[in-house]
């Protein structure tokens, strides 16, 4: 497959509780593929609170947390959508994947005050 025909894939990980903490999961290409990042997403089930950190959602390696993206989700309401290239347009640090290798996606809890925010989170990404 041809960079110019992809396979584009949308991870999907469904219903993290992010006030009630961290969680953590991984992507890995089918073989042989590189990828690149097209966009980060969150579809909120619960208002995110942001009293001294907000949460995040980090793309990156064991020794590199956000060696991909770091995307900031903010005080995001409840039914409403997190789209990073509209509403963190910084967050893809390095939108490249390396070929048959895992990347590990965080889930990072919001802190302070009483943490909250639920969310489905996909992960957009390009095959070739």
């Amino acid at each position: 497959m041809a960079y110019a025909t992809p396979l584009t894939v949308s991870h999907t990980f469904t219903s993290h509780d992010f006030g009630a903490g961290a969680g953590a999961v991984s992507i890995k290409g089918p073989k042989g593929k590189r990828g690149y990042i097209e966009d980060i997403i969150a579809y909120s089930t619960e208002t995110f609170t942001t009293d001294t950190t907000p949460a995040y959602i980090r793309i990156g390696t064991g020794s590199d947390a956000d060696a991909y993206a770091e995307a900031n989700l903010g005080e995001t309401a409840a039914t409403n959508t997190f789209v990073a290239s509209a509403d963190d347009v910084d967050a893809i640090i390095n939108p490249d994947l390396p070929e048959d290798e895992q990347v590990e996606v965080a889930f990072i809890a919001p802190t302070g005050g009483i943490p909250a925010g639920i969310a489905n989170v996909t992960i957009v990404v390009s095959w070739y």
